[in-house]
Protein backbone atom coordinates (compact mmCIF):
# COMPACT_ATOMS: atom_id res chain seq x y z
CA UNK A 1 0.00 0.00 0.00
CA UNK A 2 1.38 3.58 -1.14
CA UNK A 3 1.31 6.43 1.38
CA UNK A 4 -0.95 8.19 -0.25
CA UNK A 5 -3.46 5.56 0.29
CA UNK A 6 -2.49 5.14 3.60
CA UNK A 7 -2.79 8.66 4.64
CA UNK A 8 -6.69 8.60 3.03
CA UNK A 9 -7.95 5.42 4.95
CA UNK A 10 -10.42 6.04 7.10
CA UNK A 11 -11.47 4.01 10.18
CA UNK A 12 -14.36 1.56 10.18
CA UNK A 13 -17.64 2.18 11.94
CA UNK A 14 -17.18 1.89 15.44
CA UNK A 15 -18.30 -1.73 17.03
CA UNK A 16 -20.97 -1.61 19.87
CA UNK A 17 -22.87 1.73 21.12
CA UNK A 18 -20.83 5.20 22.03
CA UNK A 19 -21.80 3.83 26.07
CA UNK A 20 -19.87 0.41 25.62
CA UNK A 21 -17.20 0.37 28.02
CA UNK A 22 -14.86 -2.35 29.39
CA UNK A 23 -17.75 -3.82 31.88
CA UNK A 24 -19.56 -4.49 28.58
CA UNK A 25 -17.15 -5.17 26.09
CA UNK A 26 -13.74 -6.12 27.61
CA UNK A 27 -12.31 -3.94 24.92
CA UNK A 28 -8.70 -2.74 25.25
CA UNK A 29 -8.47 0.93 26.38
CA UNK A 30 -6.60 3.77 24.37
CA UNK A 31 -6.30 7.38 26.06
CA UNK A 32 -5.88 10.77 24.21
CA UNK A 33 -3.93 12.90 26.47
CA UNK A 34 -1.84 15.93 26.08
CA UNK A 35 -1.64 19.88 27.21
CA UNK A 36 -4.28 22.05 26.25
CA UNK A 37 -5.52 22.71 22.31
CA UNK A 38 -3.61 20.57 20.80
CA UNK A 39 -5.92 18.78 18.60
CA UNK A 40 -6.68 15.65 21.32
CA UNK A 41 -10.46 15.97 20.62
CA UNK A 42 -10.31 16.38 16.53
CA UNK A 43 -8.51 13.51 17.04
CA UNK A 44 -10.80 11.20 18.93
CA UNK A 45 -13.35 12.46 16.24
CA UNK A 46 -11.54 11.21 13.44
CA UNK A 47 -10.74 8.07 15.27
CA UNK A 48 -14.27 7.39 16.34
CA UNK A 49 -15.90 8.34 13.02
CA UNK A 50 -18.14 10.42 15.14
CA UNK A 51 -18.77 14.05 16.49
CA UNK A 52 -19.58 13.86 19.83
CA UNK A 53 -16.39 15.70 20.80
CA UNK A 54 -16.88 19.52 21.02
CA UNK A 55 -14.06 21.48 19.22
CA UNK A 56 -13.26 25.36 19.47
CA UNK A 57 -10.29 26.84 18.99
CA UNK A 58 -10.29 28.14 22.37
CA UNK A 59 -7.97 25.84 25.51
CA UNK A 60 -9.92 23.88 27.93
CA UNK A 61 -12.91 22.94 26.22
CA UNK A 62 -12.95 19.31 26.73
CA UNK A 63 -13.10 18.67 30.39
CA UNK A 64 -14.50 15.52 31.02
CA UNK A 65 -13.51 11.79 29.98
CA UNK A 66 -15.25 10.79 26.88
CA UNK A 67 -15.73 7.36 26.05
CA UNK A 68 -16.50 5.59 22.24
CA UNK A 69 -15.83 2.94 20.45
CA UNK A 70 -13.46 2.49 17.34
CA UNK A 71 -12.21 -0.02 15.46
CA UNK A 72 -9.43 -1.19 12.35
CA UNK A 73 -9.02 -4.28 10.59
CA UNK A 74 -11.36 -5.85 12.58
CA UNK A 75 -9.81 -4.94 16.05
CA UNK A 76 -12.36 -2.98 18.21
CA UNK A 77 -11.21 -0.56 21.37
CA UNK A 78 -12.55 1.96 23.82
CA UNK A 79 -11.06 5.34 22.83
CA UNK A 80 -11.13 7.89 25.77
CA UNK A 81 -10.76 11.75 25.03
CA UNK A 82 -9.53 13.81 28.41
CA UNK A 83 -8.91 17.30 28.75
CA UNK A 84 -5.61 18.69 28.79
CA UNK A 85 -3.25 18.12 31.48
CA UNK A 86 -2.35 21.39 33.21
CA UNK A 87 -0.92 21.37 36.92
CA UNK A 88 0.01 25.08 36.56
CA UNK A 89 -3.69 25.76 36.42
CA UNK A 90 -4.21 26.67 39.98
CA UNK A 91 -8.82 26.86 39.35
CA UNK A 92 -10.59 24.08 40.72
CA UNK A 93 -11.60 22.73 37.28
CA UNK A 94 -8.22 22.63 36.07
CA UNK A 95 -7.12 20.58 38.87
CA UNK A 96 -10.30 18.43 38.68
CA UNK A 97 -9.53 18.19 34.71
CA UNK A 98 -5.87 17.08 35.10
CA UNK A 99 -7.29 14.85 37.83
CA UNK A 100 -9.68 12.88 35.10
CA UNK A 101 -6.66 12.89 32.30
CA UNK A 102 -4.25 11.33 34.92
CA UNK A 103 -7.26 8.87 35.55
CA UNK A 104 -8.01 7.78 32.06
CA UNK A 105 -4.00 6.85 31.75
CA UNK A 106 -4.30 4.58 34.55
CA UNK A 107 -7.25 3.05 32.88
CA UNK A 108 -5.97 2.99 29.67
CA UNK A 109 -3.73 -0.20 27.86
CA UNK A 110 -2.01 2.10 25.73
CA UNK A 111 -1.48 5.81 25.46
CA UNK A 112 -1.48 8.70 22.26
CA UNK A 113 0.31 11.44 23.20
CA UNK A 114 -0.80 14.29 21.56
CA UNK A 115 1.70 17.34 20.85
CA UNK A 116 1.46 20.36 18.22
CA UNK A 117 4.45 20.05 15.77
CA UNK A 118 4.53 23.33 14.68
CA UNK A 119 6.13 24.40 18.12
CA UNK A 120 8.91 23.11 19.78
CA UNK A 121 8.03 21.52 22.45
CA UNK A 122 6.53 23.69 25.34
CA UNK A 123 6.93 23.65 28.93
CA UNK A 124 3.42 22.21 29.12
CA UNK A 125 4.54 19.52 26.78
CA UNK A 126 7.26 18.48 28.72
CA UNK A 127 5.23 18.78 32.39
CA UNK A 128 2.78 15.99 30.50
CA UNK A 129 5.90 13.93 29.21
CA UNK A 130 7.47 13.78 32.96
CA UNK A 131 4.05 12.19 34.05
CA UNK A 132 4.15 9.87 31.29
CA UNK A 133 7.39 8.37 32.33
CA UNK A 134 6.01 7.08 35.45
CA UNK A 135 3.30 5.65 33.76
CA UNK A 136 3.40 1.94 33.31
CA UNK A 137 1.52 1.80 29.67
CA UNK A 138 2.73 2.04 26.44
CA UNK A 139 2.86 5.15 24.63
CA UNK A 140 2.60 6.62 21.21
CA UNK A 141 3.98 10.25 20.74
CA UNK A 142 1.74 11.55 18.26
CA UNK A 143 2.77 14.70 16.18
CA UNK A 144 -0.68 16.72 15.08
CA UNK A 145 -0.54 19.74 12.80
CA UNK A 146 1.68 17.57 10.29
CA UNK A 147 0.06 19.43 7.30
CA UNK A 148 3.53 20.22 5.37
CA UNK A 149 7.08 18.06 4.71
CA UNK A 150 8.91 20.54 6.58
CA UNK A 151 6.48 20.15 9.84
CA UNK A 152 7.20 16.68 9.63
CA UNK A 153 10.72 16.89 9.96
CA UNK A 154 10.16 18.82 13.17
CA UNK A 155 8.30 16.45 14.53
CA UNK A 156 10.80 13.83 14.48
CA UNK A 157 12.81 15.98 17.45
CA UNK A 158 9.97 14.48 19.51
CA UNK A 159 11.97 11.33 20.00
CA UNK A 160 14.12 12.71 22.30
CA UNK A 161 11.44 13.25 24.45
CA UNK A 162 12.21 9.34 24.71
CA UNK A 163 8.98 8.09 25.11
CA UNK A 164 8.52 5.91 22.03
CA UNK A 165 7.65 6.20 18.58
CA UNK A 166 6.32 9.59 16.97
CA UNK A 167 3.69 9.34 14.28
CA UNK A 168 3.23 12.37 12.16
CA UNK A 169 -0.50 13.14 11.33
CA UNK A 170 -3.05 16.05 10.41
CA UNK A 171 -6.25 15.28 12.60
CA UNK A 172 -8.25 17.56 10.72
CA UNK A 173 -7.31 16.67 7.33
CA UNK A 174 -7.12 12.93 7.92
CA UNK A 175 -3.11 12.42 6.97
CA UNK A 176 -0.93 9.68 8.50
CA UNK A 177 -4.21 8.34 10.31
CA UNK A 178 -3.76 4.82 8.58
CA UNK A 179 -0.65 4.65 9.53
CA UNK A 180 -1.07 5.83 13.22
CA UNK A 181 -4.09 3.21 13.25
CA UNK A 182 -1.53 0.08 12.29
CA UNK A 183 0.55 1.23 15.16
CA UNK A 184 -2.25 1.57 17.93
CA UNK A 185 -3.23 -2.04 16.84
CA UNK A 186 -0.01 -3.55 16.76
CA UNK A 187 0.99 -2.23 20.10
CA UNK A 188 -2.57 -3.21 21.39
CA UNK A 189 -2.66 -6.49 24.27
CA UNK A 190 -4.24 -9.02 22.67
CA UNK A 191 -8.19 -9.07 22.96
CA UNK A 192 -9.47 -11.07 25.75
CA UNK A 193 -12.74 -12.99 25.00
CA UNK A 194 -15.83 -10.36 24.89
CA UNK A 195 -18.63 -11.18 27.30
CA UNK A 196 -21.83 -11.14 25.43
CA UNK A 197 -23.91 -8.00 26.12
CA UNK A 198 -27.40 -8.59 27.34
CA UNK A 199 -30.02 -6.85 24.47
CA UNK A 200 -32.24 -4.16 25.89
CA UNK A 201 -29.99 -2.00 28.32
CA UNK A 202 -31.92 0.81 29.71
CA UNK A 203 -30.96 4.34 28.94
CA UNK A 204 -31.36 6.99 31.08
CA UNK A 205 -30.15 10.71 30.54
CA UNK A 206 -29.58 13.58 32.91
CA UNK A 207 -30.87 16.72 31.69
CA UNK A 208 -32.17 20.23 32.85
CA UNK A 209 -30.72 23.97 33.10
CA UNK A 210 -27.43 24.74 34.38
CA UNK A 211 -26.39 24.50 38.15
CA UNK A 212 -29.27 22.52 39.45
CA UNK A 213 -26.50 19.26 40.20
CA UNK A 214 -26.78 17.39 37.52
CA UNK A 215 -23.20 16.11 37.12
CA UNK A 216 -23.02 15.88 41.49
CA UNK A 217 -26.30 13.70 41.02
CA UNK A 218 -24.44 11.26 38.59
CA UNK A 219 -21.85 11.11 40.68
CA UNK A 220 -23.55 10.13 43.71
CA UNK A 221 -25.39 7.51 41.63
CA UNK A 222 -22.40 5.87 40.42
CA UNK A 223 -20.30 6.65 43.90
CA UNK A 224 -17.64 7.99 41.97
CA UNK A 225 -16.05 10.88 40.40
CA UNK A 226 -16.99 10.54 37.07
CA UNK A 227 -17.47 14.11 35.64
CA UNK A 228 -16.58 16.93 36.42
CA UNK A 229 -18.78 19.20 39.61
CA UNK A 230 -18.44 22.49 39.88
CA UNK A 231 -20.60 25.46 41.04
CA UNK A 232 -19.98 27.59 37.88
CA UNK A 233 -23.02 27.29 35.44
CA UNK A 234 -22.06 25.52 31.95
CA UNK A 235 -19.25 22.68 33.67
CA UNK A 236 -20.73 20.09 31.53
CA UNK A 237 -20.13 20.26 27.74
CA UNK A 238 -20.69 17.14 26.09
CA UNK A 239 -22.88 13.92 26.93
CA UNK A 240 -21.10 11.56 28.84
CA UNK A 241 -22.00 7.88 28.67
CA UNK A 242 -21.48 5.85 31.69
CA UNK A 243 -22.17 2.28 31.57
CA UNK A 244 -22.83 0.40 35.35
CA UNK A 245 -24.68 -2.11 37.24
CA UNK A 246 -27.45 -1.48 38.98
CA UNK A 247 -29.13 -4.67 41.15
CA UNK A 248 -27.36 -7.10 38.93
CA UNK A 249 -28.26 -4.86 35.57
CA UNK A 250 -26.73 -3.08 33.56
CA UNK A 251 -27.96 0.71 32.81
CA UNK A 252 -27.08 3.54 30.54
CA UNK A 253 -26.46 7.03 32.34
CA UNK A 254 -25.91 9.95 30.15
CA UNK A 255 -25.25 13.29 31.90
CA UNK A 256 -25.81 16.42 29.23
CA UNK A 257 -25.18 19.61 29.24
CA UNK A 258 -27.42 22.50 30.92
CA UNK A 259 -30.14 23.41 28.28
CA UNK A 260 -29.94 27.28 28.06
CA UNK A 261 -32.92 29.64 26.45
CA UNK A 262 -32.08 30.32 23.30
CA UNK A 263 -31.64 34.08 23.37
CA UNK A 264 -29.15 33.56 26.76
CA UNK A 265 -26.88 31.18 24.50
CA UNK A 266 -23.36 31.80 23.24
CA UNK A 267 -22.20 30.80 20.06
CA UNK A 268 -20.08 27.92 19.31
CA UNK A 269 -19.58 25.79 22.18
CA UNK A 270 -22.87 25.93 24.05
CA UNK A 271 -25.23 26.10 20.96
CA UNK A 272 -23.44 22.55 19.84
CA UNK A 273 -23.06 21.27 23.17
CA UNK A 274 -27.23 21.42 23.45
CA UNK A 275 -27.33 19.95 20.46
CA UNK A 276 -25.89 17.25 22.07
CA UNK A 277 -27.60 17.16 24.73
CA UNK A 278 -31.31 16.79 22.63
CA UNK A 279 -29.44 13.75 20.44
CA UNK A 280 -28.58 12.40 23.90
CA UNK A 281 -32.10 12.47 24.82
CA UNK A 282 -33.47 10.81 21.41
CA UNK A 283 -31.27 7.91 22.04
CA UNK A 284 -32.63 7.24 25.84
CA UNK A 285 -35.42 5.51 27.08
CA UNK A 286 -35.87 7.90 30.10
CA UNK A 287 -35.30 11.21 30.92
CA UNK A 288 -34.33 12.43 34.57
CA UNK A 289 -34.85 16.23 34.70
CA UNK A 290 -33.23 17.66 37.61
CA UNK A 291 -34.59 21.19 38.81
CA UNK A 292 -33.67 23.24 41.82
CA UNK A 293 -35.68 23.22 45.01
CA UNK A 294 -34.87 25.92 46.38
CA UNK A 295 -35.97 27.84 43.48
CA UNK A 296 -39.15 26.28 42.47
CA UNK A 297 -40.73 24.74 38.82
CA UNK A 298 -39.23 27.37 36.38
CA UNK A 299 -40.06 28.05 32.82
CA UNK A 300 -36.76 26.73 31.88
CA UNK A 301 -37.50 23.24 34.15
CA UNK A 302 -40.73 22.98 31.70
CA UNK A 303 -38.31 23.94 28.76
CA UNK A 304 -36.66 21.02 29.65
CA UNK A 305 -39.14 18.85 30.51
CA UNK A 306 -40.68 19.73 26.96
CA UNK A 307 -37.98 18.87 25.25
CA UNK A 308 -37.99 15.42 26.47
CA UNK A 309 -41.20 14.84 25.79
CA UNK A 310 -40.38 15.67 22.63
CA UNK A 311 -37.29 13.44 22.27
CA UNK A 312 -40.10 10.83 23.05
CA UNK A 313 -38.79 10.08 26.35
CA UNK A 314 -40.18 8.97 29.20
CA UNK A 315 -39.80 11.60 31.82
CA UNK A 316 -38.88 11.67 35.66
CA UNK A 317 -38.78 15.23 37.47
CA UNK A 318 -36.37 15.16 40.25
CA UNK A 319 -36.40 18.32 42.95
CA UNK A 320 -32.57 18.29 43.87
CA UNK A 321 -31.65 20.22 46.90
CA UNK A 322 -35.12 19.32 48.93
CA UNK A 323 -33.35 19.76 52.11
CA UNK A 324 -32.99 23.52 51.59
CA UNK A 325 -36.16 24.09 50.62
CA UNK A 326 -39.03 21.45 50.94
CA UNK A 327 -41.25 23.37 48.38
CA UNK A 328 -45.41 22.28 48.50
CA UNK A 329 -44.85 18.89 46.74
CA UNK A 330 -48.26 18.25 45.16
CA UNK A 331 -48.18 21.70 43.74
CA UNK A 332 -45.08 21.20 41.88
CA UNK A 333 -46.87 17.78 40.77
CA UNK A 334 -50.09 19.81 39.89
CA UNK A 335 -48.43 22.15 37.57
CA UNK A 336 -46.65 20.19 35.82
CA UNK A 337 -50.19 18.04 35.31
CA UNK A 338 -51.18 20.73 33.88
CA UNK A 339 -48.36 22.20 31.83
CA UNK A 340 -47.20 18.82 30.05
CA UNK A 341 -49.12 16.44 28.43
CA UNK A 342 -47.15 13.16 29.15
CA UNK A 343 -47.45 14.04 33.22
CA UNK A 344 -43.85 13.60 34.66
CA UNK A 345 -43.63 11.80 37.49
CA UNK A 346 -41.78 13.89 40.33
CA UNK A 347 -39.17 12.66 43.01
CA UNK A 348 -37.09 14.81 45.39
CA UNK A 349 -33.46 14.01 46.54
CA UNK A 350 -30.65 16.18 47.77
CA UNK A 351 -27.12 15.23 46.32
CA UNK A 352 -25.11 16.98 49.00
CA UNK A 353 -26.82 14.72 51.82
CA UNK A 354 -27.58 11.44 49.99
CA UNK A 355 -31.51 12.46 50.80
CA UNK A 356 -33.56 10.31 48.35
CA UNK A 357 -31.03 8.93 45.81
CA UNK A 358 -32.33 5.63 46.31
CA UNK A 359 -35.00 6.13 44.97
CA UNK A 360 -34.78 7.80 41.50
CA UNK A 361 -32.90 4.63 39.55
CA UNK A 362 -36.09 2.08 40.72
CA UNK A 363 -38.44 5.34 39.53
CA UNK A 364 -36.59 5.99 36.33
CA UNK A 365 -36.91 1.70 35.45
CA UNK A 366 -40.31 2.20 36.56
CA UNK A 367 -41.27 4.49 33.59
CA UNK A 368 -38.51 2.26 31.62
CA UNK A 369 -40.62 -0.74 31.81
CA UNK A 370 -43.99 1.58 31.34
CA UNK A 371 -42.47 3.02 28.03
CA UNK A 372 -42.27 -0.55 26.70
CA UNK A 373 -45.52 -1.34 27.79
CA UNK A 374 -47.95 -3.54 25.58
CA UNK A 375 -51.35 -3.19 25.71
CA UNK A 376 -54.65 -5.72 24.40
CA UNK A 377 -56.67 -4.86 21.27
CA UNK A 378 -59.73 -5.58 23.40
CA UNK A 379 -58.80 -3.77 26.50
CA UNK A 380 -57.87 -0.67 23.89
CA UNK A 381 -61.03 -0.95 21.80
CA UNK A 382 -63.45 -1.49 25.47
CA UNK A 383 -61.88 1.75 26.32
CA UNK A 384 -62.40 4.29 23.51
CA UNK A 385 -66.12 2.76 23.55
CA UNK A 386 -66.53 4.22 26.81
CA UNK A 387 -64.60 7.41 26.44
CA UNK A 388 -66.77 8.08 23.11
CA UNK A 389 -69.97 7.64 25.32
CA UNK A 390 -68.44 10.21 27.91
CA UNK A 391 -67.36 12.44 25.77
CA UNK A 392 -69.49 12.38 22.03
CA UNK A 393 -66.42 13.66 19.32
CA UNK A 394 -66.59 16.27 17.81
CA UNK A 395 -69.23 18.13 15.08
CA UNK A 396 -68.42 18.90 11.44
CA UNK A 397 -71.74 20.71 10.00
CA UNK A 398 -74.53 16.98 10.05
CA UNK A 399 -71.55 14.59 10.60
CA UNK A 400 -69.79 13.87 14.29
CA UNK A 401 -66.42 11.93 14.73
CA UNK A 402 -67.03 8.43 15.30
CA UNK A 403 -63.88 6.07 16.96
CA UNK A 404 -63.94 3.15 14.76
CA UNK A 405 -60.96 0.78 16.26
CA UNK A 406 -57.70 1.38 18.05
CA UNK A 407 -54.88 -0.90 18.26
CA UNK A 408 -50.72 -1.17 19.34
CA UNK A 409 -48.74 -0.94 16.48
CA UNK A 410 -45.60 -0.82 18.45
CA UNK A 411 -43.73 0.04 21.92
CA UNK A 412 -41.09 2.28 23.64
CA UNK A 413 -42.92 4.27 23.31
CA UNK A 414 -46.51 3.03 22.87
CA UNK A 415 -47.47 4.10 19.35
CA UNK A 416 -51.15 3.50 19.16
CA UNK A 417 -53.17 3.43 16.13
CA UNK A 418 -57.03 5.22 15.77
CA UNK A 419 -59.24 4.12 12.80
CA UNK A 420 -62.08 7.22 12.30
CA UNK A 421 -64.40 7.73 9.84
CA UNK A 422 -63.25 11.53 9.28
CA UNK A 423 -59.98 12.32 10.77
CA UNK A 424 -60.61 16.05 9.75
CA UNK A 425 -63.63 16.09 12.77
CA UNK A 426 -60.70 15.12 15.29
CA UNK A 427 -59.75 18.28 16.91
CA UNK A 428 -56.35 18.67 18.69
CA UNK A 429 -58.29 19.19 22.07
CA UNK A 430 -60.22 16.18 21.28
CA UNK A 431 -57.07 14.49 20.58
CA UNK A 432 -55.33 15.98 23.73
CA UNK A 433 -58.41 14.41 25.91
CA UNK A 434 -58.05 10.83 24.06
CA UNK A 435 -54.30 10.55 24.74
CA UNK A 436 -54.67 11.74 28.47
CA UNK A 437 -57.54 9.70 29.33
CA UNK A 438 -55.53 6.69 27.70
CA UNK A 439 -52.84 7.60 29.72
CA UNK A 440 -54.72 7.82 33.25
CA UNK A 441 -56.49 4.39 32.19
CA UNK A 442 -53.50 2.14 31.23
CA UNK A 443 -51.01 3.46 33.74
CA UNK A 444 -49.02 5.81 31.69
CA UNK A 445 -48.14 8.36 33.14
CA UNK A 446 -44.97 10.11 32.53
CA UNK A 447 -44.46 8.28 28.90
CA UNK A 448 -45.21 9.77 25.77
CA UNK A 449 -47.89 8.02 23.99
CA UNK A 450 -48.08 8.39 20.36
CA UNK A 451 -51.37 8.44 18.47
CA UNK A 452 -51.61 8.06 14.72
CA UNK A 453 -55.35 8.60 13.57
CA UNK A 454 -56.07 7.27 9.85
CA UNK A 455 -59.94 7.56 8.07
CA UNK A 456 -61.65 4.48 7.18
CA UNK A 457 -64.65 6.29 5.91
CA UNK A 458 -68.19 5.77 6.66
Amino acid sequence: MTDTEREHRTPGKRAGTPAASTLATNQPIVAVVGYPNVGKSTLFNRLTGRRDAVIDPIPGVTRDRRQAGAEWVGRAFQLIDTGGINAEDPTPIGRQVTAQARQAIVDADLVLFIVDATTAPTSGDLEVADHLRSARVPIIIVANKCERRETELLAQGLWGLGLGEVVPISAQHGLGIGDLLDIVVAALPEPEPILPRREGVPALCIMGRPNVGKSSILNALLGETRVIVHDRPGTTRDPIDTLFEYDGRELVLTDTAGMRKRSKMRAGVEHYSQIRAIQAAERSDVAMVICDATEGLTDADLRAVDSAARAKCATLVIMNKWDLAQPDLNAITGELRAKSRQRPLVEVCSAASGEGLHRLIPAALRLYERRRTRITTHALNTAIRELADARPGPRGGRRRLSLRYLVQIDTSPPTLRLDVNDRSLLTRDYGFWLENQLRRRFDLDGVPIILQVRDRGG
